[in-house]
């Protein structure tokens, strides 16, 4: 939740409010008769590299390199990849429409169109 403060308030504690935003993190917006004019927030530092930019805000819980499943069955896999799927795939669910004999004949063609004869 962000909090807010009023600008005589804010310059009255503005070193002890400086050094709360820097250890919390939590933004504080400076308002002016109601009105918000400015935030307050921390300054983050770049890494100089990704290379461990992530370091320390995720933890990994669980083995991540063994099977998902515990039924996870190796010599399956290795009959479905030589003599295909236990399950064959699913038939098409319409009619082929090879000689198009359900489409909607056009209605009559449009005119030619007639050319001018050139003038020489």
């Amino acid at each position: 939740m962000e909090r807010k403060i009023n600008a005589a308030a804010f310059k009255a504690r503005c070193l002890a409010l400086i050094d709360e935003v820097a250890e919390s993190g939590q933004p504080i917006t400076v308002t002016k008769r109601g009105k918000a004019k400015v935030q307050i927030v921390a300054v983050r530092e770049k890494p100089k590299t990704l290379w461990g930019a992530t370091k320390g805000t995720f933890k990994i819980l669980g083995d991540i390199v063994g099977p998902i499943d515990d039924d996870y069955d190796e010599d399956r896999e290795w009959r479905n990849y030589i003599k295909g799927f236990d399950d064959p795939p699913a038939r098409y669910a319409h009619d082929h429409m090879d000689d198009r004999a359900g489409a909607k004949a056009r209605k009559g063609r449009k005119a030619p169109v007639r050319r001018r004869a050139r003038s020489r």
